[in-house]
Protein backbone atom coordinates (compact mmCIF):
# COMPACT_ATOMS: atom_id res chain seq x y z
CA UNK A 1 0.00 0.00 0.00
CA UNK A 2 1.37 3.32 -0.64
CA UNK A 3 1.51 6.10 2.00
CA UNK A 4 2.23 9.88 0.95
CA UNK A 5 5.45 11.42 3.25
CA UNK A 6 4.67 14.02 4.90
CA UNK A 7 6.15 16.88 4.37
CA UNK A 8 9.14 17.79 7.17
CA UNK A 9 7.53 20.52 10.10
CA UNK A 10 4.14 19.09 9.22
CA UNK A 11 2.95 18.16 12.63
CA UNK A 12 0.82 15.07 13.02
CA UNK A 13 -2.47 15.44 13.07
CA UNK A 14 -4.36 15.36 16.71
CA UNK A 15 -5.34 11.65 17.88
CA UNK A 16 -3.60 9.95 14.49
CA UNK A 17 -1.51 7.20 15.38
CA UNK A 18 1.70 6.00 13.86
CA UNK A 19 1.22 3.89 10.82
CA UNK A 20 1.42 -0.49 12.26
CA UNK A 21 2.56 1.00 15.20
CA UNK A 22 0.87 -1.96 16.72
CA UNK A 23 3.31 -4.45 14.82
CA UNK A 24 6.17 -5.87 16.86
CA UNK A 25 8.63 -8.36 16.80
CA UNK A 26 8.24 -11.82 18.68
CA UNK A 27 8.58 -12.18 22.81
CA UNK A 28 8.66 -15.50 24.80
CA UNK A 29 5.14 -16.04 26.44
CA UNK A 30 6.65 -19.34 27.50
CA UNK A 31 9.95 -20.49 26.73
CA UNK A 32 11.02 -24.38 27.12
CA UNK A 33 13.19 -25.42 30.03
CA UNK A 34 16.85 -26.08 29.61
CA UNK A 35 16.55 -29.49 30.32
CA UNK A 36 13.50 -32.38 29.53
CA UNK A 37 14.47 -35.60 30.77
CA UNK A 38 11.60 -38.83 29.78
CA UNK A 39 11.01 -42.62 29.43
CA UNK A 40 10.30 -43.94 25.80
CA UNK A 41 6.45 -45.43 27.64
CA UNK A 42 5.58 -41.74 28.58
CA UNK A 43 6.73 -39.51 25.91
CA UNK A 44 6.92 -35.82 26.26
CA UNK A 45 5.90 -32.64 25.01
CA UNK A 46 7.78 -28.89 25.00
CA UNK A 47 5.70 -25.96 25.14
CA UNK A 48 7.15 -22.52 23.09
CA UNK A 49 4.59 -19.93 22.86
CA UNK A 50 5.71 -16.01 21.47
CA UNK A 51 3.57 -13.35 20.60
CA UNK A 52 4.19 -10.55 18.51
CA UNK A 53 2.16 -8.88 15.47
CA UNK A 54 1.90 -10.13 13.54
CA UNK A 55 1.78 -13.58 15.06
CA UNK A 56 5.20 -15.21 14.73
CA UNK A 57 6.18 -18.65 12.95
CA UNK A 58 7.30 -21.58 15.57
CA UNK A 59 9.99 -23.54 14.41
CA UNK A 60 12.17 -25.88 16.39
CA UNK A 61 16.37 -26.32 15.86
CA UNK A 62 18.78 -28.06 16.53
CA UNK A 63 21.89 -26.99 18.38
CA UNK A 64 23.60 -26.16 14.24
CA UNK A 65 20.99 -23.89 13.86
CA UNK A 66 18.70 -25.97 11.26
CA UNK A 67 15.54 -26.87 11.10
CA UNK A 68 13.95 -29.86 12.65
CA UNK A 69 10.85 -31.76 11.26
CA UNK A 70 9.11 -34.73 11.72
CA UNK A 71 10.07 -38.53 11.90
CA UNK A 72 6.69 -40.32 11.50
CA UNK A 73 6.23 -41.95 15.60
CA UNK A 74 9.46 -40.40 16.86
CA UNK A 75 9.11 -36.37 16.62
CA UNK A 76 6.18 -34.21 15.26
CA UNK A 77 5.88 -30.63 15.63
CA UNK A 78 1.94 -29.57 16.31
CA UNK A 79 0.29 -27.33 14.94
CA UNK A 80 0.44 -24.93 18.00
CA UNK A 81 4.32 -25.22 18.18
CA UNK A 82 4.75 -27.85 20.23
CA UNK A 83 8.03 -30.39 19.97
CA UNK A 84 6.35 -33.42 20.51
CA UNK A 85 7.72 -36.91 21.39
CA UNK A 86 5.20 -39.88 21.61
CA UNK A 87 5.79 -42.97 23.28
CA UNK A 88 8.39 -45.54 21.57
CA UNK A 89 9.38 -49.01 21.78
CA UNK A 90 12.81 -48.92 23.19
CA UNK A 91 14.21 -50.66 19.98
CA UNK A 92 12.84 -47.05 18.10
CA UNK A 93 15.30 -45.35 20.38
CA UNK A 94 17.48 -42.95 18.08
CA UNK A 95 19.79 -40.65 19.17
CA UNK A 96 19.75 -37.93 16.84
CA UNK A 97 16.08 -37.38 17.77
CA UNK A 98 16.10 -38.44 21.95
CA UNK A 99 19.48 -37.40 22.18
CA UNK A 100 19.42 -33.71 21.24
CA UNK A 101 19.96 -30.24 21.99
CA UNK A 102 16.57 -28.01 20.67
CA UNK A 103 16.02 -24.68 20.38
CA UNK A 104 12.45 -22.93 19.79
CA UNK A 105 13.01 -19.83 17.11
CA UNK A 106 10.30 -17.39 17.03
CA UNK A 107 10.08 -14.80 14.45
CA UNK A 108 8.03 -12.32 11.80
CA UNK A 109 9.01 -9.82 8.79
CA UNK A 110 10.28 -7.78 12.52
CA UNK A 111 12.62 -9.65 14.22
CA UNK A 112 13.53 -13.09 15.29
CA UNK A 113 14.31 -14.89 18.45
CA UNK A 114 15.63 -17.74 19.99
CA UNK A 115 15.08 -19.72 23.23
CA UNK A 116 18.05 -21.16 25.29
CA UNK A 117 19.27 -24.52 24.41
CA UNK A 118 16.58 -27.51 25.73
CA UNK A 119 18.16 -30.52 26.67
CA UNK A 120 16.62 -33.44 25.37
CA UNK A 121 17.04 -37.28 27.15
CA UNK A 122 15.13 -40.01 26.52
CA UNK A 123 15.60 -43.29 28.69
CA UNK A 124 14.31 -46.96 28.40
CA UNK A 125 11.83 -47.55 31.66
CA UNK A 126 14.00 -50.16 34.05
CA UNK A 127 11.57 -53.10 34.68
CA UNK A 128 12.63 -54.52 38.31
Amino acid sequence: RSRSPLLPGTPLAYGATQPDADQKGPVFLNEPTNRIDFSNSTGAEIECKASGNPMPEIIWIRSDGTAVGDVPGLRQISSDGKLVFPPFRAEDYRQEVHAQVYACLARNQFGTIISRDVHVRAGKLKRF
